[in-house]
């Protein structure tokens, strides 16, 4: 997360460059850099700042679509009931037995989709992800995978930044990023050849920031979501990393952000015993703030987030060391080749 020094001092530079009285090249630091772009660029193209009504519709919009209503294991359980209690010969009984029972294993796949940590079909969710990676042979097949889960991690962080569990939503974007890193590194033996995939690849990996970036904003718009929001903010912040392929900058980029991600976790688990120490707020706003972000205030959750977090942004790291290795590896190659002839 980001600390009150860091923000006060972001503050205090976006002031600045807006008053003229510092340009952004003056600012050493690429990451307050970019956020003082990133600030000023959005204060530019906002006409005006929205109203209080405006926000409440925005912010209903969002929540509407972050929580789609689908059918429950209780709905699909009552039909199987009602379907096998009809008057039927035992063969027509075994056969929609049948049916169901694929129809609900099919269903709980399909509904697992919807599902967060901590909710009953979530372990359904990872395993049906797990079985198509393993099923994946080709490394675009693989890389065509990893990109979904990493999209599936996206989507999750998204929600439970909104709905205030910003702990839980550090290790989904940790684990984003991990993906990303693993799919630059399966599209590695084509980095030199396959231009259009790999541009494709740069431009959903910065849409997907963009997607992140702006639903932080409204977020911050919520003290109860403000915390989830500055996640969501963190997966956006640093800059393109630079490299010869498009593959190599976004590995890059995703290792940095995922160990950014890892510091916040960190910094959160450190002061997770004083915050549990402070004295209880009485006011409601804070009672809703508190309820809210109840799942992080204890230490031993801070911990496990800190570890899920770390753990991701090493695999991320790891990843994006072994794509330098693969594309050096195979530009000696393409060089003896060339020597050879």
């Amino acid at each position: 997360m980001v600390g009150r020094s860091e923000q006060a001092k972001l503050d205090r530079l976006i002031q600045e460059v807006a008053r003229g009285e510092r340009t952004l090249q003056g600012i050493h630091d690429p990451r307050l850099r970019e956020s003082v772009r990133v600030a000023l660029r959005m204060h530019q193209d906002a006409p005006s700042g929205p109203d209080e009504d405006t926000r409440r519709r925005i912010r209903a919009r969002v929540m509407s679509r972050l929580r789609p209503h689908r059918p429950t294991m209780r709905d699909n359980a009552w039909a199987a009931l009602w379907y096998l209690g009809r008057p039927a010969p035992y063969i027509v009984r075994s056969v929609a037995l049948a049916a169901i029972l694929v129809c609900t294993g099919l269903g709980a796949t399909i509904t697992s989709a919807e599902s967060l940590p901590d909710d009953v079909l979530y372990p359904v969710k990872l395993a049906a992800e797990s079985v198509r990676l393993a099923l994946a042979g080709a490394p675009e097949d693989r890389a065509a995978v990893e990109l979904t889960i990493a999209e599936h991690r996206l989507v999750e962080a998204e929600k439970l930044a909104a709905s205030g569990r910003s702990s839980e939503a550090l290790v989904a974007s940790a684990i984003y990023s991990e993906h990303i890193a693993s799919a630059a590194l399966e599209l590695a033996p084509q980095a030199d050849q396959s231009v259009s995939v790999n541009a494709q690849f740069e431009q959903s990996f910065s849409a997907q920031r963009e997607r992140a970036q702006a639903l932080s904003t409204i977020l911050s718009l919520d003290e109860s979501s403000a915390k989830g929001a500055q996640v969501l903010a963190m997966i956006a912040s640093p800059t393109l990393a630079p490299g010869r392929t498009q593959v190599e900058r976004v590995a890059e980029t995703a290792a940095s952000m995922a160990f950014d991600l890892a510091d916040a976790a960190d910094e959160e688990m450190a002061a997770t015993p004083a915050r549990t120490a402070a004295p209880a707020r009485t006011n409601a706003s804070a009672r809703a703030t508190s309820a809210a972000s109840s799942r992080a205030t204890t230490p031993a959750r801070a911990s496990d987030t800190a570890k899920a977090t770390r753990k991701a942004a090493d695999k991320a790291r790891a990843a994006a060391e072994k794509l330098k290795q693969t594309l050096k590896d195979l530009r000696e190659k393409q060089s003896q080749a060339s020597d050879h002839r």
